[in-house]
């Protein structure tokens, strides 16, 4: 059998409303955590009990606002193509004028055991030569049409290492 693969993985949309999510809750707890809500006349005997202090609305604002700020960079859509032989390359799509690929001397690279392979997504954690880690993630949905083969053939890889 063989595992030859082609796949053009984008960012899940739906992790990026998960991480919208989290840093709009983020920015919006930190007044309550605060405690400066704690001064309106409330008739409640826990009142500040969950108050963190100045310190902690700062690190809760400051977090918040990281992760949206991270949503304003666009993430680039990557090609991971698996040979027959089971050799790896990873290649990173320009958006200038189109989606056009990086040459196709992009390096190899290696997939590592912390990788995780589940049945609706692929953590894949790679390295190439140099010793450069990457991260791909890859989701089953349209973040990644052809999910079911590159699956496959990571779990092939994935087992065809721990043999060596």
């Amino acid at each position: 059998m063989s595992i030859a693969v082609s796949a053009v993985i984008r960012t899940p949309v739906c992790l990026r409303w998960l991480q919208a999510m989290l840093g709009l809750c983020a920015v919006l707890a930190a007044w309550p955590l605060s405690g400066l809500w704690n001064r309106a006349p409330v008739s409640g005997e826990l009142v500040g009990g969950y108050a963190l202090g100045g310190a902690g609305a700062v690190l809760s604002a400051a977090g918040g606002a990281f992760l949206l700020l991270l949503l304003r960079s666009r993430r680039k859509p990557q090609a991971l193509d698996i040979s027959p032989v089971g050799q790896l390359r990873l290649a990173v799509y320009l958006e200038h004028g189109g989606a056009v690929p990086l040459p196709p001397a992009a390096p190899a690279v290696r997939l590592l055991p912390g990788s995780t392979l589940w049945p609706s997504l692929l953590v894949l954690c790679l390295t190439d030569d140099a010793g450069r880690r990457t991260a791909v993630l890859a989701q089953r949905g349209r973040g990644c049409a052809a999910f079911r083969p590159l699956a496959v053939a990571c779990r092939a890889l994935a087992a065809r290492g721990k043999e060596e």
